[in-house]
């Protein structure tokens, strides 16, 4: 997937050895100012991807976000439907179910996605070993999985170091002490912290006090960027200012593909992109999009929808 970046150069050891002493200066302003304005990082950010149950994924099912994900350094979303080699195909199973097969990941990986968090309530859908068995499934095909365990997943991309955790507080409430603790450190050793949240209540438009609360701690902790999901409709975006800096909040960034229909909210969602540089937060953009029920598949809106959408998410 996406190359880990640095700015190491070996021109420069060449000119070093054959370049006169102003030159190398002027050479050396030069590749220090490059090596600068490199050091920033775009993440791509989307909210629920279901592969099984009702939906159909093809190659094509991200349509014209798809430049938009391979364009950014990584991109994330939440995995709600875990992998299996051989999934149940028995028609009586439960309906919320999402279990489905390993031969998705080959989707996931031409959309351009690199990051997937497993840590959500549907992680134990195949089975007890259902979320070990996802994650080595998506390691196998050049993925990276979120949420097995508390340890974050450490990336430096051009020059920045990154830590990533994924968080689930729908399943089983999420053990705040140990994630705090977890995040400190992480910025204590010099990385900006980006924290997957699966929490909130389904199909709740705004953020509950629990999730609000939540936040707060983990922006407290050293957290720069909350990106949440499972309401599975968008919730408003904020920004939150601490002693540890500020922190930027999506609670919710709804279905990216899903086979839900009912509300329309539920098929109205937004790609976000985060550039990060100099330790913090310096642009972001939302993309609105819908979803195609019939082919499984993300579309642009049209103006009056595009504006609605971006009303929800509010982004400050």
């Amino acid at each position: 997937m996406h190359r880990e970046k640095t700015c190491a150069d070996a021109r420069l050891a060449g000119c070093a050895s054959s370049c006169q002493p102003g030159i190398l200066f002027l050479f050396l302003i030069f590749f220090l100012t490059a090596c600068e304005l490199r050091q920033h990082v775009t993440l791509a950010l989307m909210g629920d991807i279901n592969l099984g149950r009702g939906v159909k994924p093809d190659a094509d099912s991200f349509g014209f976000l798809t430049s938009r994900l391979l364009a950014a350094d990584l991109a994330l979303a939440n995995l709600e439907s875990p992998l299996a080699t051989h999934p149940p195909e028995d028609p009586r199973r439960n309906n919320y179910n999402l279990c489905t097969s390993s031969s998705s990941t080959e989707h996931l990986v031409k959309w351009g996605l690199d990051l997937l968090s497993i840590a959500n309530n549907h992680r134990f859908d195949c089975g007890e070993d259902g979320p070990s068995h996802t994650a080595s499934l998506l390691t196998d095909a050049g993925l990276t999985p979120l949420g097995l365990n508390i340890e974050p997943v450490i990336r430096h991309i051009n020059g920045v170091k990154l830590a990533f955790f994924a968080f689930d507080d729908v399943l089983t409430p999420l053990d705040a002490e140990a994630a705090t603790a977890a995040i400190r450190k992480a910025k204590e050793d010099g990385a900006l912290v980006i924290v997957s949240l699966h929490w909130g209540v389904e199909y709740k438009v705004a953020p509950t006090e629990r999730q609000q609360a939540l936040a707060r701690q983990l922006a407290q902790a050293g957290a720069t960027l909350l990106w949440g999901h499972h309401p599975h409709v968008l919730q408003r975006a904020e920004w939150l200012e601490t002693e540890a800096g500020r922190t930027l909040v999506l609670y919710s960034l709804g279905n990216a593909l899903f086979d839900q229909g009912g509300l329309e909210e539920v098929r109205q969602s937004v790609l976000v992109l985060v550039t990060l540089q100099r330790g913090k937060i310096t642009t972001v953009e939302a993309i609105p999009f819908e979803i195609d029920l019939r082919h499984s598949q993300v579309l642009e809106p049209e103006a009056v929808t595009r504006l609605s959408i971006l009303q929800q998410l509010g982004l400050p």
